[in-house]
């Protein structure tokens, strides 16, 4: 008897040690997890998504917007502690096409990056098949949720494309950056702009998620709505663009040079260009007007989420799609920095539009040199005055101003111009990622080493380690066309809320205003219009019977490739009245003849005026012994074959 007590007490202690036991690891072990979840299975939170701000023409045409889509959340505090998490993501899995892995990943990510009040996001922009099945089989997935969202909906997803950018999965690296900026508002998956406005303009854009509080039984179960927060959408972007002049734009650069690959592909003497930009300001705000680069990339690619390999292959394109030849190509200007050169002569070596000069064979000197720095014209020009130089585009006359100004400042009053008109720094414009470029600035810096007299005669004509992006030359052609203030470029004009009031309106702002008198912007005016209306002048071909007046200047530069340079041209019209500033670049283009056309065209879009019928056709208008502007390589071994080059395009004419 006392042998069954024993047992019997050794029984009971047994089972109240194990009862001690399991009381301790569910009160103090676990305690705070069954705490969490009781009050879990009385309040759920679940996420409204806030639709992103529109971007919207400065007309009211909307050009991106929002559609709807839908996402798939986990809510923590709706699941029962009987079932495994990892075991509801892969019944998820197996009903879908979506893969276990990634849906793990993301929840394990989740979880450790948002408050947990909040739904888990598994799944952003789910298509409609696995919508359906998750819909059907809510009862087997509780805790489960899909909700309606938005994704950007690119109304003319092939329009300034580069301008407005996309949008993208936020990175693990961008969460831990906002992280540590103290911003919490960013979760696993959610939706950020890449590039372009969309990543310039985030804090507008984005809006503020709502969330509705609920009451639910212990199965998870909606019993009542205690309580929501309204969404709050994100700001409106209203543009300084035109939707119809920016397609417009982009046409013509289109248009051209994909005419001028075609026509490549059937002469082995031509290059086909690999790219091309073409940017309109206004000169007296600078306000961005159109901006076009080529080739550019549909955004609607990016809308439901861009695989790795679709993204690689954008990338790998080798005439790189992505880029913005606008801000993101810094390159040679050529003659365009002849107008640098004919500013800093003006200024300190008292040149004036009379000043003659005297081209005697087309080849320059420096002393103690041997190899001659060459013009573009073989043979000399004779005399000519500073603004016949410029119509003339001569290069002879520029190496000689920029050795004077070397005998008298080495290169400092050259550099220091270029650095005045903005050259080297960034414009400022509101998008991501713009290149600053890059002036030589040895003759101001002593730690950038020795500065020789052949640095002063490059720099002139614009060659020698100078970098220039189409918009820095945009903004420094306009700031002759102004007469001496050099804006910061803008495209955002204004930012209103879902109310439609302005939360924030973009004024012009001076970058600087230039300590050059009234007399020295005439005389560059001057030049610049014999440029496109004199008889003798580089654009000539273009611009000589065209029905609104044009002050421009050509450009032609080395591009690094084996005798093929990039085309430029810069101007502004009316040349009395200035309204718009125009810059054409095209990338390994060979000749700045070929960027006169598409510049002539967007000046006659702007004004609504008549284009010739051989333009709107597609067919060059080269004048006979029209100027190629172009720059010979001072230091290349292959001089003969330049000269022979050259000689080849003036004798067919």
């Amino acid at each position: 008897m006392e042998d069954r007590i024993k047992i019997f007490k050794i029984i009971l202690l047994i089972i109240f040690a194990v009862l001690i036991l399991r009381s301790f690891q569910l009160q103090v072990i676990k305690g705070d997890y069954f705490y969490k979840l009781s009050e879990g299975n009385r309040t759920s939170f679940r996420p409204i998504s806030a639709p992103r701000g529109k971007i919207i023409d400065r007309d009211g045409e909307i050009l991106v917007s929002n559609k709807l889509s839908h996402d798939l959340y986990l809510l923590p505090n709706e699941i029962s502690p009987e079932i495994e998490i990892e075991t509801l993501i892969e019944n998820i899995a197996n009903l879908t096409s979506l893969k276990y892995e990634n849906l793990l990943e993301n929840y394990e990510f989740s979880k450790d990056n948002i408050n947990n009040r909040n739904g888990l996001i598994l799944k952003r922009n789910i298509d409609k098949e696995n919508m359906v099945i998750l819909l059907e089989n809510s009862e087997e997935l509780p805790g489960v949720l899909v909700r309606e969202s938005s994704v950007r909906d690119y109304v003319y997803s092939e329009t300034a494309s580069h301008i407005i950018g996309y949008v993208g999965e936020i990175s693990k690296k961008e969460l831990e950056k906002y992280s540590t900026q103290g911003i919490s508002s960013y979760h696993v998956q959610d939706m950020i702009g890449k590039s372009g406005l969309e990543k310039e303009y985030e804090s507008y854009l984005k809006g503020v998620n709502g969330i509705r509080q609920i009451e639910v039984n212990n199965l998870g179960e909606k019993v009542k709505e205690l309580g929501s927060k309204a969404p709050v959408p994100g700001n409106d972007l209203i543009l300084n663009i035109e939707l119809d002049f920016q397609r417009k734009t982009e046409k013509i650069l289109n248009r051209h040079i994909e005419r001028l690959i075609k026509e490549a592909e059937d002469d082995p003497e031509r290059y086909p260009p690999t790219g091309g930009s073409a940017v309109v300001m206004n000169p007296n705000n600078g306000k961005v007007l159109a901006m076009a680069s080529y080739p550019d990339f549909d955004l609607s690619t990016f809308t439901s989420g861009l695989s790795e390999k679709d993204y690689q292959g954008l990338t790998a394109n080798p005439l790189k799609p992505m880029l913005d030849r606008n801000t993101m190509a810094a390159v040679p200007p050529g003659s365009l920095f002849k107008l640098v050169t004919g500013t800093a002569g003006i200024k300190f070596l008292n040149i004036n539009a009379e000043t003659e000069f005297e081209d005697e064979n087309g080849l320059f000197y420096v002393p103690q040199w041997s190899r001659p720095f060459r013009n573009w014209h073989p043979g000399g020009e004779g005399v000519l005055d500073f603004t016949k130089a410029i119509a003339r585009s001569n290069n002879i006359i520029f190496y000689k101003l920029g050795y004077r100004l070397y005998e008298k400042y080495r290169g400092e009053k050259l550099v220091q111009t270029a650095l005045n008109y903005g050259l080297g720094s960034k414009t400022n414009i509101d998008l991501p990622e713009e290149k600053a470029g890059e002036v030589p600035v040895a003759p101001i810096n002593e730690n950038k080493g020795v500065w020789n007299p052949g640095d002063s005669v490059n720099l002139s004509i614009g060659q020698g380690g100078l970098l220039t992006t189409p918009l820095q030359l945009v903004n420094y052609i306009s700031a002759i066309a102004n007469k001496g203030t050099l804006y910061r470029p803008y495209l955002v004009d204004k930012i209103v809320n879902a109310d439609g009031e302005i939360v924030y309106h973009q004024q012009p702002k001076v970058l600087k205003e230039l300590d050059y008198n009234e007399e020295l912007f005439n005389i560059l005016h001057e030049g610049m219009e014999e440029v496109t209306m004199s008889s003798y002048g580089t654009a000539r071909s273009t611009f000589r019977d065209f029905p609104i007046s044009v002050a421009g200047k050509t450009g032609t530069a080395q591009s690094g490739t084996t005798d093929v340079s990039h085309g430029w041209f810069g101007g502004f019209a009316p040349s009395e009245e200035p309204q718009i500033a125009v810059l054409i670049f095209i990338e390994n283009g060979s000749s700045s003849s070929y960027a006169l056309p598409i510049g002539g065209d967007i000046i006659k879009e702007y004004f609504n005026v008549e284009k010739d019928s051989k333009v709107e056709n597609g067919e060059e208008n080269t004048a006979e012994g029209e100027n190629t502007d172009t720059v010979v390589d001072n230091n290349s071994s292959d001089l003969e074959k330049l000269d022979k080059y050259i000689s080849e395009v003036f004798s067919s004419n």
